[in-house]
């Protein structure tokens, strides 16, 4: 890069540092809510993205706040505000920052409000009408069902919003339609934290973990799947001139193709890699989409030696003062960020648990623990033996009536009991088995599978308090915790966020003698 590169790219830099982290005026806030609803919404911006900054904190900071509230009096009445700021807290500012970097003022972020809200909620019960009628087999197919209905669902209010908004610039129908791709993110992820953090709770505790874990890898991946994947068919369908049948057509083959990858039920290093090359892709196709689209419309408008000069000038003209107050903001931002951070890692620790709870991927896995990883044989079919030694005999009006008897059962640990009533010798009443680990025999019991049942030993009867079969296949059991023995950890989060805290107190208070020194001066 030639030095008049490097020289704008710090310039940009700078201008960018300056824009988010300064205070900016109501006049400020009003212009940005205002566009596209005066009259008069010609021209462009001018600013740099700050809003979403703002938005992010603010949200993040709320969700660890009901997070803490929860986990500390576990009041149900706050997991509709976990669940709703779960949802929205990493999609709705990328959406601000999408709608941030659009250089024209004909847009409205109420319209995208409204256009999220309905196009979302529009996507979601489409999907879900579709969903019945194409049932899948197995994960495989669910991973295809899913890239193709999702995709296709969210298509139909993507492109009615571009057409009812009446603009036909590449960026924005890139933007409204990825508003689209947000809401339904919106619905799943609320969905998704709802689901699976009472799925693992049941009538003990939220499961702060399964939140904390959701909140993190359902939004992250926000940047990466339905808002990208949306976006670009908007975009697409913007410039070709026969929108199914070019250009449009190959970028939804490809939004399709990069949502059944990401959900392909791969494993271990196979899923990573697959994960990874969905972002790239995903990323470069709406980062080239964003730039390319951003700077034609202010090559077209203001031309990119003019845009250039007027950020070299704002950013030469940031003074000392200007320059010690965004530090001083941007050290706060950090700080209060870092905190919830904290706070979050301590909320998911098991500390005081009673109940946890833990997903076994099908319910053999989950048999296994019932059982204790014994070997054990469930023969519910053995019929009675008439020559076998009877080791219990019970006798009404001195007649036999029933009898309990004992067998050895080669390759099996444990010995074992099966109980009959003579008039029924077809199957036994019931079984137990003698383990040389446990004084008391232990009854085999049915576990109820949907439709189907299992019969096992309940071996570790008493760490088991719930369990739930799910239609995935997956169980979710809720076990006696183990008691916590991470003090180290604990420790060490602790001993972060005092340092965090005192180290940032202290170059706050700096910025700010330094600032009353260059007022001073």
């Amino acid at each position: 890069m030639n030095k008049s590169g490097n020289t704008m790219l710090r310039a940009k830099f700078t201008y960018y540092f300056k824009e988010t982290f300064r205070a900016h005026s109501r006049a400020e806030y009003r212009e940005i809510f205002s566009r596209g609803l005066n009259d008069d919404n010609g021209g462009i911006t001018g600013t740099q993205p700050w809003l979403y900054v703002r938005a992010f904190f603010g949200l993040f900071i709320l969700f660890t706040i009901n997070v803490l509230v929860l986990r500390l009096t576990n009041n149900s009445l706050y997991i509709p505000s976990v669940v709703f700021l779960g949802g929205v807290t990493f999609t709705i500012p990328f959406v601000i920052l999408l709608y941030e970097l659009y250089p024209k003022r004909d847009l409205s972020l109420f319209m995208l409000i409204g256009v999220l809200v309905a196009g979302g909620t529009a996507a979601g019960v489409l999907s879900q009408i579709f969903y019945e009628f194409f049932p899948a087999e197995n994960k495989w197919l669910v991973a295809v069902r899913a890239g193709l209905v999702e995709e296709l669902c969210k298509l139909v209010p993507a492109m009615l919003a571009v057409v009812f908004a009446r603009n036909k610039n590449p960026y924005a129908c890139f933007l409204i339609a990825a508003t689209v791709g947000a809401g339904f993110s919106v619905v799943e992820d609320m969905g998704y934290i709802f689901y699976y953090s009472e799925k693992y709770a049941f009538n003990y505790r939220s499961d702060i973990q399964a939140i904390v874990a959701l909140f993190v890898d359902r939004g992250m991946s926000s940047f990466c799947t339905h808002i990208l994947w949306t976006g670009a068919v908007g975009w697409a369908y913007s410039i070709a001139k026969r929108p199914f049948r070019s250009v449009g057509l190959a970028v939804l083959a490809v939004s399709i193709v990069l949502h059944i990858c990401w959900d392909l039920p791969l494993t271990g290093f196979l899923q990573a890699l697959d994960i990874i090359l969905c972002v790239v892709v995903a990323a470069a196709i709406n980062i080239a989409i964003v730039h390319k689209t951003r700077i034609n419309i202010l090559a077209d408008e203001v031309g990119l030696t003019r845009a250039n000069e007027v950020i070299i000038s704002e950013a030469k003209s940031l003074g000392e003062k200007l320059r010690f107050t965004n530090a001083a903001n941007f050290t706060f931002a950090l700080t209060c960020a870092l905190m919830s951070v904290i706070v979050l890692l301590l909320c998911a620790l098991p500390i005081g648990m009673e109940y946890q709870s833990v997903e076994y991927a099908d319910r053999a896995q989950f048999l296994t623990f019932v059982e204790g990883g014994y070997n054990l044989k469930k023969d519910t079919d053995r019929k009675y033996d008439p020559l076998a030694y009877n080791v219990e005999e019970r006798f009404i009006d001195g007649e036999l009536t029933y009898v309990v008897q004992r067998v050895d059962e080669s390759g099996f640990d444990g010995v074992y009991y099966y109980g009959y009533y003579l008039s029924d010798k077809t199957a036994p009443d019931h079984i137990a088995v003698e383990l040389d680990d446990y004084t008391s025999r232990i009854t085999c019991v049915e576990y109820k599978f949907g439709e189907e049942s299992e019969w096992a030993f309940e071996v570790n009867a008493e760490l088991l308090k719930e369990y739930s079969y799910h239609k995935d296949g997956t169980v979710t059991a809720v076990t006696a915790a183990e008691e916590f023995g991470g003090y180290n950890l604990l420790i060490g989060l602790c001993a972060t966020g005092f340092a965090l805290a005192a180290g940032c107190t202290v170059i706050i208070i700096a910025l700010r003698i330094k600032l009353w020194r260059v007022k001073d001066d």
